[in-house]
This record gives C-alpha cells, structure tokens and sequence, in this order.
C-alpha cells in the first residue's frame, strides 16, 4: 500500500519544488510514482522534472492533462505516491498493444461487402497465468522485473501507458490482482513526444511504466468508478448478440432503434437527417449488481442494420445487462474536492475533455496560489484510463474509459 500520497496544485513551479525536496528527505529511499501538469514555461518544467527523477532511486512517472475544473485550470498539477522499497516492484514495459480500431460517426454506414470487425480478445482459458509469469507464453511476456514475481503475490498495479495499453494490460490479468492505468496526456507539442513517461532519469514516448504492489496481510485496495455526467436515457436492456466493437441486438431488438427511440422520449431535438446539433454524445454503460460498472462512447449507428459501434475494442458480452446514457456537450467536468475526496491513501484517476494546453503565464495575483490535495494521488488525461477490478478473486477483463468526466478510484484501508 501506499506510503504517502498527496497533489499539489501551484500557479508556479516554487512551491511544488520545495515541497518536493522536502519529501524526498524523508523517503530518499522509497519508490515514487508521479504525474505532472506541463501546463508551465519549458524552463521551469524541466526544473520540475528533475526533482522528480531523482526524488529516490526509483521513480516513474508522466505527463498528466491539468486538472478540468475552472478552480485549477491555471494551476500546474504535480501528484505524488510513495512506496516502501519492499512492498513494491516498479517496471518498464516495451509490450505492444493494438492498432487503433476504426471507428465511424453517428450513422456512418459499413459497405455491405465489409467483413465485420473481429473480436481478437484472447479465448477463455487460452493462458496458463503461471506461464505468462515466468516468461514462457509465447507472445504474451511480462516486463523482466516482474517474471520473478509470483501470480498470488500481487495486490495491485498502478502504470501509466501510451495509447496501446492492451498488450500490457492482457499480460497484467492476475487472477485477484487489480490494476489501475492512466493513459498519459499528449503532449507533440510540449516535448516533440506523443506521450511523455519516465523511469528514473529516462524518458519515452511508448510503452508504459509502473509499479507492482505485492499482497500484504495489511488489507488490499478497494478500487470504484464514477462517471460524472452521465445521464440515464433508456430502461437496461440485455446484449442479445455482439461482435468485436459492435453490438448488433438488444433485448432482440435494433439497438440503434431503441436508442433513437430513447432520445426521442428524452425531448433532444434533431435536424432532419437524424443527426444531432453540437455533437451531443450518447453512451453505453454496463449494469452490475443495479450500478454503472463501465460505459463506452457510441461512435456510430446504422437504423437499417440495427448495430451500434464503440469506442472500444470489445463490445460488452452477451448476456451483459447494459443501458444508453447521454452526456451533454455542455457538461462541465470538475475535478473532486477536498471535501468529497477519502481521508486514506488513494490514487485516483479522471478522464478529461480535450483542451488546449497552454503554459500558466497569469500574473494577476500577487501572492502563491497553492492547494494541497492530502492523502490523494489525483491525476488526470484526456486519453482516458484503464481499470481492471477483482471481486472475490475474480478479475474482469481490463477496459479503458475515455468517456470525460468518468474517474477511478484505488483506496487503501486505514491500518
């Protein structure tokens, strides 16, 4: 479990700085996971990532987006996690994942000569998960750091990654292990790279890089997901029928049909074509246990052929019992509160609307602007997250959320 945990929130690197050397006084020894804002002049972001690669011995980390809330989008974000040395493994990964699938816009239409997209999920029980872990499965290798690492010996996994995430992230399905990635910010024009990661004083633009946490008698982390925004548009429905990113019957039924019957109940307006003014996005969320386990942008619909597309590599299995939801374009992401946030070590991570970054150049204020975030590593991207959850030792497959406004949450219970 984590150490210590906390973000600082800065209209100037100074603060951030010092709080920094002051820290790495006291845990000059301990692993460090960090993610840092480049919203700041080039110079003092380069001050910033010094201290932070040299904190300790160990210490990965990335670029972050700024945090989407108007009370901080002029505050350069540094979030930090500490670790004792023996509690953890950190890593770097150069396993590759898949190519982006292509994906359409509201009632973009397949040709009817178009193969249809292909589920290349891994077979159920196609792994033996001892062998991934000791390097032997053709294909599927784990970083080198981590093949001496027994499969009951991990808790969780924090990483931050490139936008391929599932080579790692389908090595990293520990049978009662969780992990929790973030998708690190881009960031072409700030470092020439198209993600900007760190381990120790090295820097890529691929892979990821992270840190394991082994299984402790202290207690595991408990993991949750918010997603802010969403607004229930349908009653839930079951998957009928599936395949790769499409979800080609509801209930039986077209569900392109049912969700433009659904947002024609909710009162949206639309132009003559069918299509909505001001880019309104409509989403599917999975239904577990009466709450919303995961949900996914809807990228396309065809109202003849019935199937809907996500913005996902997988569509929710058959069987799953799932629901439409709309977000408007309006909704304003806020980051969470002190107020609202938990009193014990957690690490929590937010997807955010695409912005324009910019370096903090506001001079207004002549005093420091400074808020402390304790006991919370709070970062966020607009490339989204990757959560992989267990539930009495059962894992879900990994999934990715890059709708904005969803967050997720690992908490360590207080000892």
């Amino acid at each position: 479990m984590a150490l210590h945990t906390l973000t600082i929130l800065s209209r100037s690197s100074a603060p951030i700085l010092h709080k920094i050397s002051c820290l790495s006084k006291l845990y000059a020894d301990c692993p460090l996971v960090f993610a840092l804002s480049p919203n700041v002049e080039p110079p003092e972001l380069s001050k910033l990532v010094k201290a932070l690669t040299t904190f300790s011995t160990q210490a990965i980390g990335c670029l972050s987006a700024p945090l989407p809330d108007r009370s901080y989008q002029n505050l350069i974000a540094c979030s930090l996690a500490v670790f004792k040395p023996e509690d953890c493994v950190v890593f770097r990964s150069t396993i590759p994942g898949r190519p982006t699938p292509q994906v359409g816009r509201w009632h973009a239409f397949r040709n009817k000569d178009e193969a249809p997209t292909q589920n290349h999920a891994p077979p159920e029980g196609a792994f033996n998960w001892a062998d991934i872990w000791d390097g032997s499965a053709g294909g599927v290798l784990l970083p080198p750091s981590l093949q001496q690492i027994g499969p009951g010996d991990v808790s969780e996994v924090v990483y931050f990654s490139d936008n391929s995430p599932e080579g790692l992230s389908n090595s990293l399905q520990l049978k009662g292990g969780q992990q929790l990635g973030l998708i690190a910010t881009s960031t072409p024009f700030v470092t020439g790279r198209p993600v900007t990661l760190f381990h120790n004083r090295d820097i890529y633009d691929s892979g990821a890089v992270g840190i394991v946490i082994k299984r402790l008698q202290k207690g595991r982390a408990r993991t949750r997901t918010e997603f802010l925004g969403a607004i229930p548009l349908s009653s839930p429905m079951t998957v009928t029928h599936c395949e790769g990113n499409l979800v080609n019957s509801l209930d039986g039924s077209n569900p392109t049909q049912l969700l433009l019957n659904a947002i024609q109940k909710s009162g949206m307006e639309m132009d003559a074509s069918g299509s909505f003014k001001n880019d309104e996005k409509f989403l599917l969320g999975t239904i577990r246990s009466g709450m919303l386990g995961q949900i996914y942008n809807i990228t396309a619909g065809d109202p003849h052929r019935g199937s809907i597309s996500l913005e996902s590599q997988n569509a929710p299995m058959a069987g799953t019992q799932v629901q439409f939801f709309h977000r408007p374009k309006s909704t304003i992401v806020k980051a969470p509160t002190r107020s609202s946030l938990s009193s014990i070590n957690s690490i929590q991570f937010l997807t955010a609307p695409e912005t324009t970054l910019e370096a903090n150049t506001d001079q207004a204020e002549e005093t420091e602007s400074v808020k402390i975030i304790s006991n919370t590593f709070l970062a966020s991207s607009e490339n989204g997250f990757i959560i992989c959850r267990s539930d009495h030792d059962e894992a879900e497959t990994a999934w990715t959320c890059t709708v904005p406004g969803g967050v997720a949450t690992l908490e360590w219970p207080t000892l």
